[in-house]
Formats: C-alpha cells, sequence, structure tokens
C-alpha cells in the first residue's frame, strides 16, 4: 500500500518545529554545485587508465566517453520531468514508489544506500587514501601495504586488509564530522570545493592540450583482443568505469525538498550539470590522449598526473596530484550529503526505522548519517577500486532500467501529474534511452556473469526484505 506523504510544502522555507521536516534553502547554483562535485572525481581520475587498458584506442575510448555523456543526458532528461513533478526528497525511490508502489520503492532506495551510493562514496574514500600514500612516499603509484587476506566469493574475489584501506575509513569518519555541523556549513564547503575543483579540471584539460605531443594511433598490442567475447567483455568493462565517472547527475533530485522552487530549478540543475560534466570530461580525455598514448595510459593510478609530468616534468605531476586529492575530496562530500536524505524519505514513508527520519537542530539526518559512516567505512576498508565500481555499476544500471521505466507507467496513470518540465521527443527518444539501458544491461550480465550473480543475488534479498516491510506496514494501517 503506497503510504501518504505527510510532508511536503511547496513554500520556499519549510519551518524547523518538526524534527521531520527539511529546510527550503538550495538554489539552482547549490544544485549545480552538488552535481558538479558528486561527479566530477573518482571518476574521471581512477578510470582513465583501466579504459585505456580495455580498449586502446584513442578514438574508441574519446568515442565511449561521449557516449556516456549521452546516456546520461537521455537520463537526466527523464529523470528531470519526474523530479519536477514529484519534488520529495529521496531521488530515483520516490519516483519507483510512485510508480511501481512500496515495494519497488523499498529496492530502489536500499540499493542506492547500500550499493550505488555506498560503494561510491568508499571508492572515493580509497583513492584519497592511496593518493595521500602516492603523495608522502614519493611514488607514482599506490604502494602495496596489505597485511591480512581474506577468501572472498568468486564475484568478489579475496578480500584484502590494508592501510590503505585504514586510512580510508579515518577519511570516511572525517566527513561524518563535518556533516554534523549541518547543511549549511556542508553546502558551503561544497561550493567552495566545486568551484576550485572546475578550475583544476580545466587547468589539467589546457596541460595536455597545448602541451601534448603524444601519437592519436591506436596501440599495437591492445590489452583484450582476439575474439569477439573478449572484445565485447573489454566494452562492457570500459562502460561500467565511465558510468562510473558520470554517475551523479541525478544526486540533487534526492534534494528536492531543500531546493527553492524545485519545479523551475531541478531541470536547470540536472541538465545543466550533466552537459557540464561531459564537456569537461571530454577536454579532459583529449588532454590525456595528446600528452600520452594508451598503451602508456593503461594502468596508470592518476593518468592526469603522468599526463602532467610528461609535458612539463614531475614537479608538475606532483602538483596535479595535490589537485586530485582536492577533487576527491570534494566529491566524496556529496555522498555524504545525499546519501542520509535518501534515507530519511525511507523512514518517512515507513520504508526504514523511523529513527532515520530523525533531523536535529541543525537540519542534519543524524541517525542517517550515522548510519551511512558505518557501511561507506566497512566498504573503505576492502581498498578495492575496480571491484567496487563493476559491481556498484551492474546494480545501479539495472535498478535504473526499472525507475526509468517508471517514466511511462507515471505518463500513463498519472496524467493529470504537474509536470513544470517534459522530455522532448515523448515518446520516441525516452524509448530509445530505455532499449540502450536493457541492451547494456543484457551486455554486461552475458560477459560477467558471476559478477551478475553477486548483483542479482543482493537485489533479489532486498526485494524480499521490501515485500516483508510493505506487508507488515499494510497490517498496521
Amino acid at each position: 500500500m503506497l503510504l501518504r506523504n505527510l510532508f511536503i510544502n511547496t513554500g520556499d522555507v519549510v519551518g524547523d518545529s518538526s524534527p521531520t521536516q527539511l529546510r527550503r534553502v538550495l538554489r539552482v547554483r547549490d544544485g549545480l554545485a552538488v552535481t558538479v562535485g558528486i561527479v566530477i572525481g573518482a571518476g574521471i581520475l581512477g578510470t582513465p587508465g583501466l579504459i585505456a587498458g580495455y580498449l586502446h584506442d584513442p578514438f574508441v575510448i574519446l568515442g565511449m566517453w561521449f557516449f556516456g555523456g549521452v546516456m546520461a543526458g537521455l537520463s537526466t532528461l527523464m529523470l528531470a520531468e519526474m523530479a519536477a513533478a514529484l519534488p520529495e526528497a529521496g531521488g530515483k525511490y520516490v519516483y519507483a514508489r510512485h510508480a511501481w508502489g512500496d515495494t519497488m520503492g523499498f529496492v530502489a532506495g536500499w540499493s542506492e544506500i547500500f550499493v550505488t551510493r555506498g560503494f561510491s562514496g568508499a571508492s572515493k574514500a580509497v583513492l584519497i587514501s592511496g593518493y595521500l600514500f602516492m603523495l608522502v612516499h614519493g611514488t607514482t603509484e599506490v604502494p602495496a601495504t596489505v597485511f591480512f587476506v581474506l577468501e572472498g566469493p568468486s564475484w568478489l574475489g579475496d578480500i584484502e586488509l590494508s592501510w590503505v584501506g585504514v586510512v580510508a575509513l579515518a577519511v570516511v569518519l572525517a566527513y561524518f564530522v563535518l556533516h554534523t555541523r549541518g547543511l549549511k556549513a556542508s553546502t558551503t564547503f561544497q561550493n567552495v570545493t566545486t568551484a576550485i575543483k572546475v578550475v583544476i579540471v580545466l587547468a589539467i584539460a589546457a596541460v595536455g592540450i597545448v602541451g601534448g605531443t603524444a601519437s592519436a594511433g591506436a596501440d599495437s598490442t591492445p590489452l583484450i583482443s582476439g575474439e569477439a567475447t573478449a572484445g565485447l567483455l573489454g566494452y562492457a568493462l570500459a562502460y561500467q568505469s565511465i558510468s562510473f565517472a558520470y554517475y551523479g547527475w541525478e544526486d540533487a533530485a534526492k534534494m528536492s525538498e531543500e531546493v527553492v522552487d524545485p519545479g523551475k530549478s531541478l531541470p536547470k540543475i540536472l541538465l545543466g550539470g550533466a552537459i557540464a560534466v561531459m564537456v569537461l570530461y571530454l577536454l579532459m580525455n583529449i588532454s590525456f590522449l595528446l600528452a600520452m598514448t594508451p598503451g602508456e595510459m593503461a594502468g596508470a593510478d592518476l593518468v592526469a598526473r603522468e599526463a602532467t609530468a610528461a609535458v612539463f616534468g614531475q614537479t608538475a605531476g606532483l602538483v596535479v596530484l595535490v589537485a586530485s586529492l582536492l577533487i576527491l575530496v570534494s566529491s566524496a562530500n556529496v555522498n555524504f550529503l545525499g546519501l542520509p536524505r535518501v534515507a530519511f524519505g525511507l523512514a518517512r514513508e515507513g520504508l526504514a526505522p523511523r529513527s532515520l527520519a530523525d533531523v536535529d537542530a541543525r537540519g542534519t539526518p543524524r541517525n542517517a548519517l550515522i548510519m551511512i559512516t558505518i557501511w561507506i567505512g566497512a566498504l573503505a576498508l576492502t581498498a578495492s577500486f575496480e571491484t567496487l565500481i563493476r559491481f556498484m555499476m551492474t546494480v545501479a544500471i539495472t535498478v535504473d532500467t526499472m525507475v526509468l521505466l517508471a517514466y511511462f507507467k507515471l505518463r500513463a496513470s498519472r496524467p493529470d501529474l504537474v509536470r513544470p518540465f517534459r522530455m522532448p521527443g515523448h515518446p520516441v527518444l525516452p524509448a530509445v534511452t530505455l532499449v540502450l539501458y536493457v541492451a547494456i544491461l543484457a551486455i554486461l550480465i552475458y560477459t560477467q556473469p558471476d559478477l551478475a550473480m553477486g548483483a542479482g543475488s543482493m537485489l533479489l534479498a532486498m526485494l524480499v526484505a521490501g515485500v516483508i516491510t510493505t506487508r507488515r506496514n499494510a497490517s498496521r494501517v
């Protein structure tokens, strides 16, 4: 049974008399800072070396980055319509709940908390830790610091505990302390660090474009070659990394109840953020490929540093390493802004413990923040960047396919819903977007069956938990 939302307020500011109300204080510039802040970070810094190893052709690499941006843009258009029509805290779970009911809302919301955003936050903490070790040890690679190995399932691999993981946990705890100071402090921090981040990204891109001299030809010894399945696997792995780099374009929608005039502001935030990120990513990759060959990029922990050092020397590379840390600090901050509000929305609808809906005097869902910190910290201890993002994106693309289907369901079942923004090209363009999502998901399952089995098992567990929770809630009404 769909539970009634008692807390929607369409005014500019929501009063603070209730512990389960959020304040409308975020404007378009804040939303854009959130979008750019969470998207530009771990993906563009940590994945170019992986992607170059998978593909080894500069034009294919750029083409895949462009395709990833197109997919993000198309998805954004569909979500922008739903976000403007349903400006409630929680993002995708809100649209799934309104379209498919509380059970699927439960799956969408908890998959965001436990997988897509939990794993994302952990991967960023891992990169911050790794780059700190590179800075301290003066190396161009993350040093091996493993002190314990635990055998894991086939789809996950062995779990290695290392000092990189321990420091990553410390990074997570530092964010917890920051966010206990309230939304105003955390958004101010975000706006400042995002402005710094954009300047840094443009500077890195300019370095490679102006000074790069590498050949644009394909590497003669691709890492993945031969049989068609191996080639398809390479594209699948590359898309997982690229989609991870773009992921977060919709995060401002989670804070819909804290956005001033959401009907007009949310589409501007979502579309503006997606376009800005795609342009910056393409500039960055062009600069990398002008400074290095794909073979030189393959396997590098921080291609931005290597590309800059190749043109201007190791000192410039060191500056980029420090700048990369600043970028990651800004990006990881948004995980702690958005995730507690997803938990807040779930709890308010009876799909999570009610205590997660409690908001403290500074406007922070404190209990939700504590839960998120514990989960991200546990994942960060694994210090396994590539495994985290591959698993995360397999789950994310599956759930996103269900959420995008909600667009069609809401169009059919709620034609009277006020839609301040409507997706252009309906119904052809959204249908093409959905077909592409289904095709990508099928390729991921076909090329990585063990990983798909692990992701499917987790989603099935969430579905069962969702059925139990919603039936219990219905029996209480």
